[in-house]
């Protein structure tokens, strides 16, 4: 498929868009018209989304997210998408779903470019990488030797940034097709709040589409860890070395997550949660709960598994 972006630049400069504005570019047939002012998945939540529809599983949860207003999907399942909103069908809904936001986020749908800005205040390596723009560092920040940090990312005031950590990253959004793998742009923005510390080598990524990646005030995201898009991470919360924490990843205040802990995409973990070192995490952690193993489990329980298991095994 062709894109003609310097004719469609006007259009989309726009915040809302109509599904007509993308049938030609898109390749889709528009059966219900619709609007709207972002993409994203059927897992994400955003005010008038549009998002692609591939089975008949995924359409059942539809009526109850208001949030989406657009729908691409194949012409079979069209007559499933609620009424009121809008259905553009296709062969390959994922597929062209993918293409549209590369589309759209190199058209500047997204975000608006602006200029780099470093306050004077600000301490910044000679060996360092900056963006020359989309990028806003307030005075007091430190950024190591060997540091990227890369379009869209904001840093406030007195934040620590170590050696070798890349700010502005992506993760793992790929779709697969019959034709060359498409990499979905990470078209989203990062804020690291004032006094946060990220440590040497620390990766995180930018949100995907118009959200941002955010890590709050007074954070520590540990060496070598990685911090997947659209993460949020709450205020005095420690993330340890070698962490990954997944895409859409909510972790409230206080909470400690431990060294190589993994958790999976789209969980909840608490205010004041605590993740055990090296714990595999696949479901929501309650505030105050702390959880271990892999998979992870509430912490007590884990005990008492274990401590059942020793005194039931027979004697060497």
């Amino acid at each position: 498929m062709v894109y003609y972006v310097s004719v469609f630049e006007g259009i989309f400069s726009a915040r809302s868009m109509q599904l007509t504005d993308i049938e030609v570019i898109a390749g889709i047939s528009v059966l219900r018209g619709g609007h709207f002012r972002t993409l994203g998945f059927l897992t994400d939540r955003s005010p008038e989304m549009l998002v692609f529809l591939e089975n008949f599983r995924s359409a059942a949860g539809l009526e109850q997210k208001e949030w989406i207003t657009a729908v691409l999907t194949t012409p079979e399942l069209a007559v499933h998408v609620p009424q009121g909103r809008g259905v553009g069908v296709c062969l390959a809904p994922r597929v062209t779903f993918a293409n549209l936001h590369n589309h759209l986020a190199r058209c500047g749908f997204y975000r608006k470019d602006f200029e780099t800005s470093i306050d004077a205040g600000a301490q910044i390596h000679s060996t360092a990488f900056i963006a020359e723009k989309n990028v806003r560092i307030a005075g007091g920040t430190s950024v190591g030797p060997n540091a990227s940090i890369l379009e869209r990312c904001v840093i406030e005031e007195g934040v620590t940034i170590g050696a070798g950590a890349v700010l502005g990253g992506v993760g793992f959004q790929t779709v697969r097709s019959s034709r060359p793998m498409i990499e979905m742009s990470h078209a989203g923005g990062l804020t690291i709040g004032a006094g946060a510390h990220i440590l040497p080598g620390a990766v995180i990524a930018t949100g995907l589409f118009g959200n941002d990646t955010r890590i709050a005030h007074e954070a520590r995201i540990g060496a070598r860890s990685f911090v997947s898009h659209g993460v949020r991470v709450g205020a005095r919360t420690f993330v340890g070395h070698g962490a990954i924490i997944n895409g859409n990843v909510v972790i409230g205040d206080d909470a400690w997550v431990g060294p190589g802990a993994i958790i999976s995409n789209n969980l909840n973990i608490g205010d004041q949660a605590v993740i055990s070192l090296g714990a595999v995490v696949i479901r929501d952690v309650p505030a105050g709960a702390r959880c271990s193993g892999n998979f992870a489990i509430p912490h007590r329980r884990l005990l008492r598994k274990l401590a059942e298991m020793e005194s039931s095994a027979p004697a060497e």
